[in-house]
């Protein structure tokens, strides 16, 4: 009688371990031994890169695995996502996605994934307030003067970006918005390499994160004239925003979050969201995200999805608009 109460516990319990669901040893043993690969659409040098490296090590620490930093440049980010598009969902190949993931099917056609289906949002991580600069040699000291300078002469003032459809582009795309100012955008395979050509006066313009240029500032080299948010960055406290510059709706700032392929499992997901959520209260971590001119973000899954959701169409109707423009002008 009691090898049969043994036997009758023993097929209980081998019943239970049947219908506990694959992703919860998919959670239990992730990352393992595997390295975790974080996708990057841009060279190293800029913000996305700075960040995703940071989180990257202390993942590897939270996680008690490697997560290892590649960067894949190139076509507007679509080599990057596609890359991880067609990656085995089990959490092991991820990307850094940020504000260019959010309007590559307007810029480019024929794309072998969609932008929103073939991705499963994680978590957004942080985001970067815009400054906008000039090279100290361009005759403009405020924002006003550029915009009148820039108009006065209609295709001379060039900015950078870390390519079509990256964020420095779509706020020069902004800019050219609200003022009606003909200016020239010139793409790099990443911001670094774009504010290497603005200190040698190869462009006149770029729009990107405070502290990739607070260094320059200081040196002279380089002429903030406004912040493309509505109060000022702690960086530049003596940069007014927009606003007080006198251009109404220039505000825009990158954003940064982790994605998976879609079907990657819920407990690998949430396990990644709730390791970057801690990640995130680390004074260690806020500290090195300054750094970049980072400020956290966090939240759910869901969260991630509303704000790409959102940035989407935002985005989108922005570039439809000035295609629009441009289709009209040349009727």
């Amino acid at each position: 009688m009691a090898w049969n109460r043994i036997a009758r516990c023993c097929r209980q319990w081998l019943l239970a371990l049947a219908v506990i669901p694959m992703g919860a040893y998919a959670q239990a043993d992730y990352p393992g031994d595997r390295p975790v690969s974080i996708l990057l659409p841009y060279s190293p040098g800029g913000a996305t890169d700075a960040v995703a490296r940071l989180l990257s090590t202390y993942l590897s620490s939270a996680m008690k695995g490697t997560f290892v930093v590649e960067n894949r440049p190139g076509a507007s980010g679509t080599i990057a996502m596609s890359a991880v598009s067609r990656a085995k969902p089990d959490g092991h190949t991820l990307y850094m996605n940020e504000i260019t993931s959010t309007v590559v099917s307007e810029l480019v056609p024929n794309l072998s994934f969609d932008p929103i289906k073939s991705f499963s949002p994680v978590v957004l991580v942080a985001e970067t307030p815009f400054v906008l600069v000039i090279n100290s040699k361009v005759p403009a000291h405020n924002l006003a003067e550029l915009i009148a300078h820039a108009k006065a002469n209609p295709g001379k003032i060039t900015y950078g970006s870390g390519g079509v459809g990256s964020g420095p582009h779509l706020a020069g795309q902004l800019l050219k918005q609200l003022t009606g100012a003909e200016i020239v955008h010139v793409p790099y395979r990443g911001s670094g390499p774009a504010l290497q050509d603005l200190l040698g006066g190869q462009i006149q313009m770029l729009i990107t994160a405070a502290p990739t240029v607070a260094s320059f500032l200081n040196e002279g080299r380089l002429r903030a004239l406004a912040v493309a948010r509505s109060e000022r960055v702690a960086a530049l406290p003596n940069v007014p925003t927009a606003k007080e510059a006198g251009l109404e709706g220039f505000e825009i700032s990158n954003w940064f979050g982790l994605e998976a392929p879609a079907g990657t499992p819920k407990p690998v997901i949430d396990a990644l969201a709730n390791a970057v959520n801690q990640i995130l209260r680390d004074p260690a971590f806020i500290k090195g995200l300054d750094v970049s001119g980072g400020v956290p973000l966090g939240g759910t899954p869901e969260t991630a999805r509303q704000r790409v959701a959102d940035e989407t169409r935002r985005w989108t109707a922005m570039l439809k608009a000035g295609s629009e423009h441009v289709a009209n002008s040349g009727k």
